[in-house]
């Protein structure tokens, strides 16, 4: 099983992959009816803070949790298949995704990478 990061405009490429998505943010698009984990989402009332004072909010949030138990919640509900943790923000841009990402692998090993289905091919003549 594998666990990536990704981004609610990457669901269908997640679907295509066969990765199963789980909503990290406090407010799914409304379109979005899979499975979710708000209890990862950042507080609201810190969301819009800059990176250098959310970020350390944030961190002390996931310091409260056991990532054992949100690795074994990701398995559970995934039945063991991998999964892309997904919110709003596009690759590059600040987002708490990666803050889990870096702390669920450094608590637990799992390395967790972001998702890029763009992987492709160009033939020469």
């Amino acid at each position: 099983m594998k666990i990536y990061t990704s981004y609610f405009g990457n669901l269908a490429k997640l679907k295509k992959a066969g990765i199963i998505p789980i909503s990290i943010s406090l407010w799914p698009p409304k379109f979005y009816s899979g499975l979710k984990m708000p209890f990862l989402a950042p507080d609201k009332t810190y969301i819009h803070w800059p990176e250098k004072t959310y970020t350390p909010e944030y961190q002390k949030k996931l310091s409260h949790l056991d990532a054992k138990y949100v690795l074994q919640e990701i398995i559970k509900l995934s039945g063991g298949k991998d999964v892309a943790l997904c919110c709003y923000e596009k690759p590059g841009e600040f987002c708490h995704r990666r803050l889990i990402a870096e702390w669920l692998t450094k608590e637990t090993g799992k390395p967790i990478e972001e998702f890029n289905q763009i992987k492709e091919t160009v033939e020469l003549f």
